[in-house]
């Protein structure tokens, strides 16, 4: 019919890429122009509150530069008043007939039209009132709804703890650096102060041996004039004896 294809372009406008449901609370992203609902946005960036990415294209944003797409907003609300699940105000309308889906077919598992059930394609199959089937089937898409907001956010999950991750080694890495700039110091410093007391000792070492080739000199020459004395008479010998000694 004419009405379906604008009516499958509206659903589709109003559809969150993410949850692939009608927007709740949708959010636009300046930097690309894509819109989500605010939990599979919040959902995707983790914990940042930096930087984030578009789920969509990629594009880098800041998430304190969202913008709440109050308009889009209402257009999700008539696009789940004319397509939504059933129960919600309006129904829904099957995307062939165009006509309100009042019966759900346990065969197919799926809502069918009154047109629908009298086809050859759902002849015989078990059809009820589709008002009967959604209190069997609610909790079950609860729970699969619960389990796929869980897995979307597993990769966001993901990135965050390899970002943690990154960071740590990060830090592992400088800690190390830092300790091995202290200690090539701390060895430079304990060269410096080996080399310092090297000098000193043989600083010492030299003043002693000088001392010592002095008190050696003096001694030779002492021996050498205790000689030259030895060749005086005994009684000139006697007589000096006293200043030899004193030397």
């Amino acid at each position: 019919m004419v009405a379906e294809a604008p009516l499958q372009d509206l659903v589709g406008e109003a559809t969150c890429f993410v949850c692939l449901d009608f927007f709740q609370d949708p959010l636009l992203i300046p930097e690309c122009g894509h819109n989500f609902c605010w939990g599979c946005l919040t959902c995707s960036w983790g914990t940042s509150e930096s930087e984030a990415s578009c789920p969509q294209c990629g594009q880098t944003f800041a998430p304190h530069s969202l913008l709440p797409n109050r308009q889009l907003a209402r257009v999700a609300e008539v696009a789940r008043r004319c397509g939504g699940p059933w129960g919600e105000e309006g129904g829904s309308f099957c995307p062939k007939h165009f006509e309100p889906l009042k019966l759900f077919c346990k065969d197919h598992q799926t809502l069918i039209c009154l047109v629908c059930d009298r086809s050859k394609e759902h002849e015989g199959h078990w059809v009820i009132p589709a008002e009967e089937a959604f209190p069997e089937y609610q909790v079950g898409i609860s729970q699969e709804e619960s389990l796929g907001r869980g897995i979307q956010c597993l990769p966001s999950q993901s990135f965050y703890y390899k970002d943690i991750i990154e960071k740590v080694k990060k830090n592992v890495v400088a800690e190390f650096r830092e300790l091995q700039l202290w200690l090539e110091g701390q060895e430079k410093l304990l060269l410096t102060k080996m080399e310092e007391r090297e000098k000193d000792i043989m600083a010492r070492k030299e003043k002693g041996l000088a001392k010592h080739m002095e008190e050696l000199g003096s001694l030779d020459h002492l021996i050498q004039e205790i000689e030259e004395k030895h060749q005086q008479p005994l009684s000139k010998l006697l007589q000096d004896i006293g200043s030899i000694l004193k030397k």
